[in-house]
């Protein structure tokens, strides 16, 4: 069985930590329908994300009555604008629905190491305080419905012994704790002076016979009458945390809709948990991001993201700087599925420079800026703060592509995004460009994620971020689907 005292110990030398977190219409809506009908389509669901990010999804109406007259762009896509621009017949209605937000799923990368024990007040430690504020997440109504999975780092190598007597038994993850070097800190294990810096010199470990706490060398007194320091016989690898992305991208809690049964299990795991190690980060991000695009490939409809918490800077693991973090996270932005990743960090102040590696983190993860909390603060609030508003920010930015009825396709030159601000009066029509490269970075836009041009069958409308800010103000969304593609004027 692991000796945890040793683990404690072990770990309690030198740890950093992490937690590692857009007229009536004649024309034909959907290719191959017949026949009349009314066309007028309503419906209602909610708006674009607000303030408070509410919601995993809304509700629409289904429209009928699909004409036979062909007045959208190629079913190939939407059509290249005029010298007006518009590119569409301004008297034409189409037919008008509630947009519908895809459905959002987080992949929650918590830092479990050894300084989330820390205290941050006479009540409450960081661990105790951001637990809290995860626990209330999952249980907030505005949470319903929304994917959430969790894993933790570190975690234990696999492949690495419970306990060891000497170096050989640990491989890659030596040496064997048996010795300790003089003056180097933070703490550093050896097993000759060969494994120490120039000059210092390698102890062999001990324990106190009282108290229990490691001492070097043996055969002293420990202070506060802790008794005799005795050789220990029996240690740990001094690196037994996976550095392999494969182990975090098990997910300790897959991700599920939230419900009471789902969050009950959430928090359930988060109980079962001891903070203990060190900080892993490069393996464990790379890991998250690995579970959620494997979880976006079965879920094309679904947006993805991960969410990285931390309260120490990255260690353990190679890359351990902020340029090769970000790359990480930015390779995963790039990929298909795309893959956002959200950070937050919770630190004592701006320590070694911890705002700038946890933004250029977040920057290379396409979300522009780390949630960063100083443990001055209350805790726990500014972390449910930053959840809710990941989940507004995640959830602003994407909709789903209107199913047509059965046996009819959607002609993707005739659906147009419509967008009302709060408190204000007509419509406005936001302006389709072909992919996010395209985007106006002013004016903004949007594309699908497939651009149908290409003969790819597009699942999600996406909003640059321009006007994802924009939608992140409130209104309401709609799809007005039966007339020509509006695309920007060009000039």
């Amino acid at each position: 069985m692991e000796n945890r005292s040793m683990r404690v110990a072990l770990a309690a030398a030198g740890i950093c930590v992490l937690f590692a977190a857009c007229g009536g219409s004649s024309g034909s809506v959907f290719g191959g329908g017949t026949g009349g009908g009314d066309a007028s389509g309503s419906g209602s669901g909610a708006s674009a994300g607000t303030g408070d990010g509410a919601g995993a999804g809304s509700a629409s109406s289904s429209s009928t009555g699909y004409g036979n007259d062909d007045v959208g762009g190629p079913s190939a896509g939407p059509s290249s604008g005029s010298g007006e621009g518009a590119g569409g017949d301004m008297s034409c209605a189409g037919e008008t629905s509630t947009a519908e937000l895809v459905p959002l799923d987080l992949y929650i990368m918590l830092d479990a190491s050894g300084s989330m024990d820390e205290r941050i007040s006479t009540s409450v430690s960081k661990w105790e305080a951001v637990t809290e504020a995860l626990e209330a997440f999952f249980t907030d109504p505005q949470s319903a419905g929304i994917g959430v999975g969790l894993q933790y780092f570190p975690l234990r190598d696999p492949d690495v012994p419970a306990t060891c007597t000497e170096n050989s038994q640990c491989g890659a993850n030596g040496p064997c704790a048996m010795g300790v070097c003089r003056r180097t800190r933070p703490t550093a294990f050896c097993s000759s002076n060969a494994d120490c810096p120039s000059g210092d010199t390698c102890l062999d470990l001990g324990r106190c016979s009282v108290s229990g706490v490691l001492c070097a060398p043996p055969g002293g007194t420990c202070p506060s009458g802790g008794g005799t320091c005795r050789p220990v016989t029996e240690s740990e690898c001094a690196n037994p945390y996976s550095c392999n992305p494969d182990v975090y991208a098990a997910p300790a809690v897959a991700i599920t809709p939230l419900d009471d049964a789902s969050a009950a299990a959430l928090v359930t795991s988060i109980a079962q948990k001891e903070p203990l190690g060190g900080t892993p980060t490069a393996g464990a991000l790379a890991g998250a991001l690995q579970q959620a695009r494997a979880h976006a490939e079965a879920n094309p409809t679904h947006r993805v993201v991960t969410v990285l918490a931390t309260d120490g800077m990255p260690t353990d693991c190679d890359p351990v700087s902020a340029d090769g973090i970000a790359q990480i996270a930015s390779e995963a932005l790039a990929g298909t599925p795309s893959i956002s990743t959200f950070v937050i960090g919770v630190f004592d102040g701006d320590d070694d420079g911890a705002q700038a590696t946890m933004d250029r983190i977040a920057e290379g993860g396409g979300t522009t800026s780390a949630f960063f909390i100083d443990t001055s603060t209350d805790v726990t609030q500014a972390f449910l703060d930053a959840l809710t508003a990941i989940r507004g920010q995640s959830l602003a930015c994407e909709y789903q592509v209107p199913a047509p009825s059965a046996g009819q396709t959607l002609d993707y030159g005739t659906l147009n995004v419509e967008h009302t601000r709060p408190q204000a009066g007509d419509p406005t029509t936001i302006f389709y460009v072909s992919d996010e490269a395209s985007c106006d970075a002013a004016a903004g836009g949007w594309y699908y994620d497939v651009d149908p041009a290409t003969g790819g069958t597009p699942t999600k409308i996406v909003m640059c971020p321009a006007t994802c800010t924009q939608f992140r103000e409130g209104g309401q969304v709609a799809l007005r689907v039966g007339c020509k593609t509006e695309v920007p004027p060009i000039n």
